[in-house]
């Protein structure tokens, strides 16, 4: 029987002949009569361009998330190749925009503002109540600047989902009817949470966990030995690390050297072993200067974590099983602009071999460094606590690619551990610099809230918090907190929670309030203002890249409703009574950080204009 991958080739290739139909199974046939329709198989009687598009666009639904489904299509009667027989993409044609035809004119006054908005935004007169924003030009940053301008001319913010949900006047007009009729709720009061489910689901930011749900899976052979128990600490001889040369992974590393004898093994990104090891050694000298190197514990490996068997051969991976005793994974892709799909790979595909690793030979517990990011949802503000024993499995959504995929990754972890792995699971919130140094992680939100409002002269009026926690106390905490686990067998087991967490959340005017205290002149505006002058400077703004996130947690300014609370009572139970508890991030520490901002050229001087 011809295979389908040498029969649909044949075809393609074949122009108005089909020399190679004869070989198509029926179902074949089918497929070839829907996808080039203008080619010599008999196609369905009541076959348009029309209903093609709409066949294809109904099985996307079915089979991918909302933010992964094109909005246009183009029908060609047969791919473009090359001389070598392969598609041509450059010879592809863009999708072409809905021709010009007859628009619904509005039917309210409300339609009527509405549509007057959308054309100013789109810089298209004579639109339509039913033409899509998209469709007609737009995309994720016009959708910023409509919905400040909505805000502006109706008092009414918007959802992003709805931008992306409802992308039509029409639909935009009934958001704005029932934003108004919604009763203001009460903060701190879960029964009086703002429903967002009438705006639609978010295409962009925020997913339904339904639609995340499908990728919380595991091979079946990732199972623990029959009987296998892992070894307690106390036994360890070398564990293994992942995300050494990031911020918060070089302080792991730092602290595992420090509070212990252990040998260290570290997957690092490189061409060689040397390299590896001076990126590990790098790393530790940018973001743990005052920490202590011992080259004799640590082993570094060349590798990628979106790779099989991480980049090793067999053999190495299973030497590397072989010599260490337990896990640390604090490898991941951090970044809040980029979608679910971008960061998969690293951030959930990696999970499998993880979870390979520690039941390849004798079994080993894995210390899996998570986020309460993850509990970003529009639908938990108002919410007065969020506990280390909530149930993330009856989240409705997540908001953002980051949170997404950590939400995935602690399905597969949970799934893990009800096969007999231990894993423990570690929630740090914002990680802020460190305490003795004054060294951030430059790369993160908030370093870049700091700059990009510097870069403006501007910070917004708000009414939401942070939750800082310093990467020194969440390193340390962390690996007290394994040293501190027990030994499990290769039954089932409860996977233990902590939020590393700061006591009390850090007030975003306070934060802007040390800014100016420090010497950089901010005035001040609203958001709907602040978002239009992020946009309006382009990339070279340190926030421009997070306008999307932006404009999402504007609900929570609309509302008035805050995020909830983090309850790290489990973590603090167990570190309290060893002398560890985390600063409070008050005006000497923000300085500290500051300093260390304006240091390392990150921030000028307080006087200079930034960059």
């Amino acid at each position: 029987m011809t295979p389908p991958e040498s029969a649909l080739p044949e075809v393609a290739h074949a122009g108005s002949a089909q020399p190679g139909s004869a070989h198509l199974t029926p179902r074949q046939r089918t497929l070839l009569a829907r996808l080039l329709a203008e080619q010599d198989l008999a196609a369905p009687p009541s076959w348009t361009a029309e209903q093609l598009m709409a066949d294809v666009r109904d099985e996307l639904e079915r089979c991918l998330p909302a933010h992964l489904i094109p909005r246009q299509f183009a029908v060609l009667p047969a791919f473009p190749l090359t001389p070598n027989g392969k598609v041509d993409t450059n010879a592809l044609p863009d999708p072409a925009h809905p021709a010009a035809g007859v628009h619904a004119a509005a039917r309210t006054d409300l339609e009527r503002e509405v549509l007057a908005v959308f054309c100013e935004v789109l810089n298209r007169p004579g639109l339509g109540i039913h033409d899509d924003f998209f469709l007609m030009g737009g995309d994720s940053l016009l959708a910023t600047e409509l919905g400040a301008k909505l805000r502006d001319r109706l008092g009414v913010t918007l959802p992003v989902a709805l931008m992306f949900a409802s992308p039509t006047v029409a639909g935009l007009a009934a958001g704005v009817t029932l934003a108004r009729r919604t009763p203001p709720p009460q903060a701190e009061a879960d029964s009086d949470l703002l429903d967002l489910s009438e705006f639609g689901s978010d295409d962009d930011l925020e997913q339904s966990t339904d639609l995340l749900r499908a990728d919380v899976n595991l091979a079946a052979d990732l199972v623990p030995p029959p009987g296998a128990t892992a070894r307690p600490p106390g036994q360890w001889r070398a564990v293994f690390l992942t995300g050494a040369t990031g911020f918060f992974g070089s302080h792991l590393l730092a602290e595992l050297l420090a509070q212990t004898d252990l040998t260290v093994h570290c997957l690092v990104r490189a061409e060689s072993g040397a390299g590896a090891v001076e990126r590990v050694q790098a790393a530790q000298r940018r973001f743990c200067p005052s920490a202590l190197w011992d080259a004799s514990r640590v082993r570094a490996y060349p590798g990628d974590l979106t790779a099989p068997l991480f980049g090793l051969s067999e053999t190495d991976f299973s030497a590397l099983a072989d010599q260490v005793d337990a896990l640390f994974h604090a490898g991941a892709t951090v970044n809040f602009a980029y979608a679910y799909a971008t960061l998969k790979p690293s951030n959930v595909d990696a999970c499998a071999d993880l979870f390979r690793l520690a039941v390849r030979g004798h079994l080993k517990s894995v210390h899996f460094v998570s986020t309460i990011h993850l509990f970003s949802s529009s639908r938990l503000l108002g919410r007065a606590r969020i506990a280390e024993t909530e149930e993330i499995d009856a989240l409705p959504t997540v908001t953002g690619g980051y949170a997404q995929s950590r939400w995935v990754a602690e399905g597969l972890a949970r799934l893990a551990g009800a096969r007999g792995i231990p894993v423990t699971l570690y929630r740090p919130s914002i990680i802020g610099g460190d305490t003795r140094t004054g060294v951030s992680n430059e790369n993160d939100a908030l370093c870049r809230l700091f700059r990009g409002c510097v870069q403006l002269g501007v910070a917004p009026s708000l009414r939401s918090g942070l939750n800082i926690v310093s990467a020194d106390y969440a390193a340390a905490g962390l690996v007290r907190l394994a040293l501190g686990e027990g030994g499990h067998g290769s039954s089932p087991q409860p996977v233990n929670t902590f939020h590393l967490v700061n006591s009390e959340s850090s007030a975003l005017d306070d934060l802007f309030g040390h800014l100016r205290a420090f010497g950089y002149p901010l005035a001040t505006t609203d958001y709907g203002d602040w978002q239009a002058r992020i946009e309006a400077a382009g990339p070279d703004n340190a926030l421009y890249s997070l306008l999307p996130l932006i404009a999402h947690l504007s609900v929570a300014e609309a509302t008035g409703l805050r995020p909830p609370h983090f309850d790290g009572a489990q973590a603090v139970a167990r570190l309290a009574p060893q002398g560890l508890t985390c600063p409070p991030v008050n005006a000497d520490l923000i300085n500290l950080y500051l300093e260390g901002m304006v240091r390392s050229g990150f921030l000028p001087p307080p006087g200079r204009r930034a960059p």
